[in-house]
């Protein structure tokens, strides 16, 4: 009796001290993981072992955990079972090693002779990043030792067969290897898929290396492969995209990604020190043949500040006269080619400033190859630049060699061999209260015109007889273009306050000489006096009592800033028949009334401006933080002295943008004429609604009338997705042109959650004026590890 009764108090006095264990319902649930119904081949048990993890250096549960912790409302019990003294614990248990493994348990029973722990209920083993789960185990001291068979096992977010892999440790950290086993990442009693390898290598955070892959779905093996190293990176291992589009036909995309460069680990032949990441890829299009191509990327400059890599790709076209728009081609070479190289890299850095390199350079077939295999940068980019370059960079200067090279003669665009530059950034000058910035370029400039375009004006002067006015006309566009430059601009400010004012004046000079002038004109110089004051005040109130958690008002404080600015420019009128290469192009905003952020240098003319407005801000408090929850910008120009239109006033502008609840966002753009001078309208709204956790709407519509320049317009375009259910969504999109009654693009998808995977699929129709286009989207991929997705993906762009 007294033996019982010393044991017991030398067990439950230290385990009174102990901190109490996790509560159990912090722990995933058990059964969540559960081994596929396949029954792997199980090597013979070593006679006297019931674990798998027998030696050491096979498993991460090799230690003999110090402690046994229990929770605070477990409570033991002594007992005899069979002749053997026993401590039974009804609670909370766990048991802690010094090597980080860490054991719970709903209950547990210690054997004091044999010194062995069967614990039971909800177990949950840790280590490593490993997660062993299942209803029982067995801990033996005197092995040091845990029976893993009948559990299962995860290495976030991979669920795997615990009876069948071992731990490794490698230079780069922890792996583990697993023989004739099985890995999952859907966490359910039975999975719908597996994946089954003779061998498999988990190297957490990198990469899974299967040899000798089998797919299952369900019990049914569907795909096999002989080796794939699949990195958790998403740009590398192999990655399909199959579908269809009308001027493609049907295609299926191929690409394999993998690292290059470095040195190879002996022991588990990783190669963690490689840096060129190749990605090799193979299409076939049912009506334009087979493309090959790679792409190379510098990883060791992969930074917001550097880039590189090289892109190329071949297709003997089958038919290079489709079209997606239905316009006519020209003869077109079957060859269809791109050679893209973009590299910008820090050269040295020293106490006073950085020096970089850069290019971007893109080498195309033709001018329809974008059109035809990369819509996507087609619709942004459709005449890409091709630019090399030196900088010298620090926080008072911007110094530039810049050449821009003509690749691709059928664009029209314009050289610059080389063009050197240098921008002071505004700073006070010799430490005074005076700002002073500059910018100063000089270079050889020639444009050119497209090469297809040069042929047919010249066809077409051949057929006009001799006299015709259109002649004239045709020379002038035919004459060279170009000229030497040299600009340089420089403007002090001043700025100050004066009572609640803020006011500041500003003073610039500047001077161009145009030489070795092409075409129609002479060389010219001309002059340029700027001069400007700008001037605001800001006044504040606080509404503390705005609160309203309907319009997501928690206190406000409005902030009202009234402003002015007054712009002068004085230059020499250039001769008309002058060709510039730097111009305004058309649009509707207003144009800067800065001559140092005057880009158009060409076109610089004389101007007086006055803008006036007012911007408006109310914020509240969101989220520990202050919020913008309305904002407004309203403002106009008084021209004394119009450059383009000759106008008296401008439209009246405003800037809006509302957000005043997390799942309502509002931005809006208007100019709307005041006089009779101001002749065109524009309203641009874009809007983004989340009424519901199931619904999404946004919707973008532009209306622009009587523009002197640009093409009237009323488009709307609307985005739609609900998710209907835990498994089904449906999407679409629509783009309607209504000032010619077209609806320009639609598009309808059906979203579908397959538990394990997720996937869509959808349609989509654009009119393209003169002939439509058709096409499909289809993805397809794993939801809980979304880097080994297959990133199947078909569409417009």
């Amino acid at each position: 009796m007294l033996r019982p009764l010393c044991l017991l108090a030398f067990l439950v006095l230290p385990i009174a001290a102990q901190e109490p264990a996790p509560p159990s319902h912090f722990l995933p649930p058990a059964g969540s993981l559960t081994e596929p119904e396949i029954n792997p081949a199980q090597s013979p048990t070593p006679s006297g072992a019931d674990s798998l993890f027998k030696k050491e250096n096979e498993t991460p549960f090799a230690a003999l955990p110090t402690y046994i912790k229990l929770g605070p409302k477990t409570n033991p019990k002594i007992d005899y079972i069979d002749g053997k003294l026993t401590v039974s614990f009804l609670g909370s248990v766990s048991i802690k090693g010094d090597n980080g493994v860490q054991a719970f348990a709903d209950r547990a029973i210690l054997d004091v002779d044999n010194q062995v722990v069967e614990m039971s209920g909800d177990i949950s083993i840790y280590q490593d990043g490993l997660v062993y789960r299942g209803d029982s185990t067995t801990y033996t001291h005197k092995t040091k030792e845990f029976d893993t068979r009948n559990l299962r096992a995860g290495l976030s977010p991979i669920l795997l067969q615990a009876g069948q892999f071992r731990s490794i440790q490698t230079p780069s950290g922890r792996a583990y290897v697993g023989e004739d086993s099985a890995i999952t990442t859907h966490d359910v009693e039975k999975p719908h898929w597996w994946i089954r390898a003779d061998r498999t290598t988990i190297f957490p955070g990198d990469r899974v290396v299967f040899k000798n892959l089998k797919l299952y779905a369900g019990d049914t093996p569907i795909f096999w492969l002989p080796y794939l190293s699949q990195p958790l990176d998403a740009q590398l291992g192999y990655h399909f995209v199959p579908g269809g589009r009308s001027n493609l036909g049907l295609f299926l995309k191929n690409t394999y990604g993998v690292m290059l460069g470095g040195e190879r680990d002996p022991l588990t032949g990783a190669n963690d020190s490689a840096w060129l990441l190749s990605q090799w890829h193979a299409d076939i299009y049912s009506r334009r043949g087979i493309g090959t191509g790679l792409s190379l990327f510098d990883t060791r400059v992969d930074d917001a500040d550097d880039f590189g890599w090289l892109k190329l790709y071949y297709l003997n076209d089958l038919d290079p006269s489709i079209s997606r728009s239905g316009v006519n081609r020209d003869s077109v070479n079957e060859d269809r080619y791109r050679i893209e190289f973009k590299h910008r890299h820090e050269l040295w850095e020293s106490e006073r400033a950085t020096y970089s390199a850069e290019a971007n350079l893109t080498w195309l077939s033709d001018s329809f190859y974008l059109e035809d295999f990369d819509a996507s940068l087609f619709n942004t980019n459709p005449a890409p630049d091709n630019t090399l370059s030196l900088s010298r960079r620090n926080d008072q200067s911007l110094a530039l060699l810049n050449a821009r090279v003509r690749l691709n003669d059928f664009y029209q665009s314009d050289t610059r061999l080389p063009e050197l530059s240098y921008d002071w950034i505004k700073q006070p000058l010799l430490n005074s209260s005076f700002l002073y910035e500059s910018q100063t370029s000089l270079g050889i400039y020639r444009e050119h015109l497209s090469d297809f375009f040069e042929d047919d004006l010249r066809t077409e002067a051949t057929g006009l007889a001799a006299g015709d006015p259109r002649l004239s006309e045709i020379d002038r566009i035919l004459d060279p273009r170009g000229f030497n430059r040299f600009h340089t601009y420089h403007e002090i400010s001043r700025p100050f306050k004066l009572g609640l004012l803020n006011i500041n004046p500003k003073v610039g000079g500047g001077f161009t000489q145009y030489s070795s002038v092409r075409g129609p004109s002479d060389s010219e110089n001309r002059s340029l006096l700027y001069a400007g004051i700008e001037s605001s005040l800001k006044l504040t109130k606080a509404y503390p009592e705005w609160i309203d958690k309907k319009w997501g008002l928690d206190g406000a404080l409005h902030i009202i800033e009234p402003y002015a600015s007054l712009s002068f420019l004085s230059t020499n009128e250039l001769d008309t028949s002058f060709l510039g290469i730097d111009r305004l192009t058309a649009s509707t905003r207003p144009r800067p009334l800065n001559v140092g952020r005057f880009t158009a240098i060409d076109d610089l003319a004389n101007w007086s401006i006055l803008r006036i407005g007012a911007r408006n801000r109310i914020m509240t408090h969101r989220d520990g933080s202050t919020h913008d929850w309305l904002t407004v910008n309203t403002y106009l120009d008084v021209f004394f002295n119009d450059p383009e239109f000759d106008r008296d006033f401008s439209n009246l502008y405003n800037e809006i943008h509302w957000s005043p609840l997390p799942w309502f966002d509002l931005e809006l753009e208007t100019q709307i004429p005041l006089f009779s001078d101001s002749n065109f309208t524009e309203v641009v709204t874009s809007a983004t609604i989340m009424p519901t956790d199931d619904l999404e709407v946004s919707l973008r519509h532009r209306y622009l009338n009587d523009h002197p320049i640009l093409l009237d317009s009323n488009r709307v375009e609307l985005e739609f997705y609900a998710r209907l259910n835990e498994h089904w969504g449906i999407g679409t999109q629509h783009r309607w042109e209504i000032e010619d009654g077209t609806l320009e693009l639609q598009s309808y998808s059906v979203y579908y959650d397959f538990d394990s995977w997720v996937g869509s699929v959808g349609i989509f129709h654009r009119d393209n004026s003169i002939e439509d286009e058709y096409g499909i989207l289809l993805s397809f991929g794993l939801k809980e590890f979304p880097n080994l997705a297959l990133p199947v993906r078909i569409g417009t762009e």
